[in-house]
């Protein structure tokens, strides 16, 4: 499975808090349905140490390291985990830089057999040969800007320490009203 999430990262690779601050920035979602998606999204996480796991492959947002998500304490939480989830044997993380590319218009999942895009109002499930090779490409045309693995983990590893060390003043750009 290959995925590519623009500016947060994907479901599958998120800690618990990371993702209950993402899923409740959702306009009118209530506390219960925030904790129902949150168990799904958990569960679904199992399929990166199960039994024979797939081999997943995830392209990620450099802006992602860098948004703030929740706290401090929450982001470098966060890239931990992501480091450690960056070491297992059948999964693949590699950071596309902040520069123009193949994936500006959204994010995806595919497999050899089908797709999956989300956008705000809900996701669609493609198994059409033609969109799914297109995505392929689109893929392997991000991957070709991406770091390399070892340096997409130094990267990370970087940035967790930036927010362990001094909270998001480091690991975000300084606000609007200092850069005026």
């Amino acid at each position: 499975m290959r995925i590519w999430q623009l500016g947060v990262l994907s479901g599958l690779l998120q800690t618990e808090d990371y993702a209950r601050v993402i899923l409740a920035v959702n306009p009118g979602v209530t506390d219960d349905q925030v904790t129902a998606r949150l168990a799904t999204r958990l569960e679904r996480q199992a399929i990166l140490t199960r039994d024979e796991p797939p081999t997943m492959w995830f392209l990620m947002d450099e802006a992602a390291l860098r948004r703030r998500v929740g706290s401090p304490q929450v982001m470098a939480a966060q890239l931990a985990h992501l480091t450690g989830v960056a070491r297992l044997p059948n999964v693949t993380i590699q950071v596309v830089p902040d520069i123009e590319h193949a994936g500006l218009l959204g994010g995806f999942a595919i497999t050899d057999r089908a797709a999956y895009a989300e956008t705000a109002v809900g996701g669609q499930v493609f198994e059409d040969p033609e969109i799914i090779a297109g995505l392929l490409t689109r893929f392997d045309t991000l991957r070709n800007e991406a770091l390399r693995g070892s340096e997409s983990l130094t990267v990370t590893e970087r940035m967790c320490e930036q927010w362990k060390a001094t909270g998001a003043r480091a690991a975000t750009q300084a606000t609007t009203a200092e850069n005026a």
